[in-house]
């Protein structure tokens, strides 16, 4: 028996710094789906959510009620980092966006956020190089990895070479 897609919006993975390629890609699917895009940013220091009971953790997950003032302000850049990279596609029509906030572990968090909005497919980037990003894959596994093996989504892996094109970063401080 096939499964059917979800009837929901394109969910893609974002975070600071992450390759804009990543967002323009996943906006061109939505697109091409005719769905609209929901960018999905999990809150760096909030993995412990994860710990929580599982009626508390969802909740917390999906609609975090505290949102650090740091977090806050990285959503803020995140969501004109988005604008920008999108609006940069001269002629290309643009999906209905917006960015969520979410806690807890990452690729458990996207899973919940597929789920709650019967999302038609979730778009992640491949991660950077370097020791540290290995220690994160080995303690925590790949947000992609997670995402096909224990999710109901399809997922989409956005090969990124890191260190060539733009980014999703802040704009330039004006001062």
């Amino acid at each position: 028996m096939t499964e059917r897609p979800g009837s929901g919006p394109v969910i893609v993975g974002v975070h600071p710094r992450q390759a804009a390629a990543v967002t323009r890609e996943a906006a061109r699917l939505a697109v091409a789906l005719g769905r609209d895009l929901v960018c999905a940013y999990v809150t760096e220091d909030s993995y412990l959510t994860e710990w929580d009971r599982a009626e508390l953790r969802d909740a917390a997950s999906l609609h975090p009620g505290d949102v650090a003032a740091d977090d806050e302000r990285v959503a803020l850049e995140l969501a004109a980092a988005i604008g920008a990279a999108l609006d940069d596609r001269p002629g290309a029509p643009q999906p209905n966006w917006r960015l969520r906030i979410l806690a807890g572990d990452p690729a458990k968090a996207l899973g919940r956020l597929a789920g709650e909005l019967d999302a038609r497919l979730v778009v992640v980037g491949t991660r950077g190089r370097g020791v540290e990003r290995a220690l994160e894959e080995w303690l925590g596994g790949a947000v992609a990895a997670h995402l096909a093996h224990e999710g109901s989504r399809p997922v989409l892996v956005v090969p990124v070479r890191h260190g060539t094109g733009d980014v999703l970063a802040p704009p330039p401080s004006e001062s």
